[in-house]
């Protein structure tokens, strides 16, 4: 593999070109687990506008960006929402404590009390400005956008009863992630993510921080002009009855300049509870939501297969 497989989103959606996209689409998650998307719709202009509201955010002081901590969250897991500074996360155990500081949020709902859900504590305009606006901007963009179509494409290619996306991910469970990795030493330690899919923008940089183990070695994902990084989790390996790859990574990033970047973890309702097609798994989302957390956040074995991959 020199690179990632390249989708369409545009192709996927279009009656002239979706069966075509649709069997490349299958091949990368049976072969890769990872892919590029391309001609997805997210402008341009709204990925810079959060990336450079984010920069501002984290350049703020620690007592400030502290303020916005988990401690400060009313939510459930409080890990789930609000500030992590520095080595505040651990996805391999062997690794130790990451070097990179993220933020965390998700749709936001006050009234919703369930794990996973209710309203983040953001900080206000004139504290960080464009923040909290640009990230629940692009958040509706990808919803809106992104996320169904390219959904109901992967459950086409799992064999699953028409509807049945809409059904279970009406609304999904995302959380929404921003994270900085400093210039000189910025890593999240190899691990495999733990919902459907992820999709990743970042910046467009000479780097090749983000890395994909394929065939026994550790492959550079460089970013490419107007595309997005998307890979498949477990539970979707669990889905396909492991046809699907959730494939580990890792991000091992060195100067010149910091990184950032603005994942989407995307998860079935988290009421939901799923089979795959031929029955031989089931599992209730928040079940291994809650379960994969408790793995980071209080066990410290790190997060979806992490210690599978020593």
């Amino acid at each position: 593999m020199t690179t990632l497989p390249r989708i369409s989103l545009a192709k996927l959606s279009s009656d002239s070109t979706r069966r075509e996209e649709q069997q490349r689409l299958r091949t990368a998650c049976e072969e890769y687990g990872f892919f590029y998307l391309i001609e997805h719709g997210i402008p341009k202009e709204q990925i810079a506008e959060a990336i450079d509201a984010s920069r501002r955010f984290f350049a703020l002081p620690l007592a400030t960006k502290e303020r916005y901590g988990h401690a400060f969250q009313n939510v459930h897991p409080t890990t789930a929402r609000g500030y992590s500074p520095l080595h505040g996360e651990m996805l391999h155990p062997e690794a130790g404590p990451d070097p990179k500081e993220m933020f965390d949020l998700g749709i936001e709902n006050e009234s919703d009390r369930r794990p996973f859900a209710g309203r983040t504590r953001l900080p206000d305009d004139a504290l960080a400005p464009g923040f909290a606006r640009s990230l629940l901007a692009l958040q509706a963009t990808v919803l809106n956008g992104v996320v169904p179509q390219l959904g109901n494409a992967l459950a086409d290619l799992l064999d699953m009863e028409k509807g049945w996306f809409r059904r279970h991910f009406s609304p999904p469970t995302v959380l929404q992630r921003v994270i900085r990795y400093p210039s000189t030493g910025g890593a999240a330690a190899k691990h495999t993510d733990n919902g459907f899919f992820t999709l990743l923008l970042q910046e467009e940089l000479p780097t090749h921080s983000l890395q994909v183990w394929f065939h026994g070695r550790w492959i550079p994902a460089p970013s490419l002009p107007d595309s997005l990084v998307v890979n498949l989790g477990d539970m979707l390996q669990v889905l396909s009855d492991n046809r699907f790859k959730s494939t580990p990574h890792q991000v091992v990033h060195s100067g010149p300049a910091e990184r950032i970047s603005l994942p989407f973890f995307i998860y079935p309702d988290i009421d939901a509870r799923l089979a795959s097609r031929q029955g031989n798994h089931t599992f209730g989302v928040a079940e291994m939501m809650l379960r994969n957390y408790e793995s980071i956040w209080e066990k410290g074995n790190g997060a979806g297969r992490a210690r599978e991959l020593l």
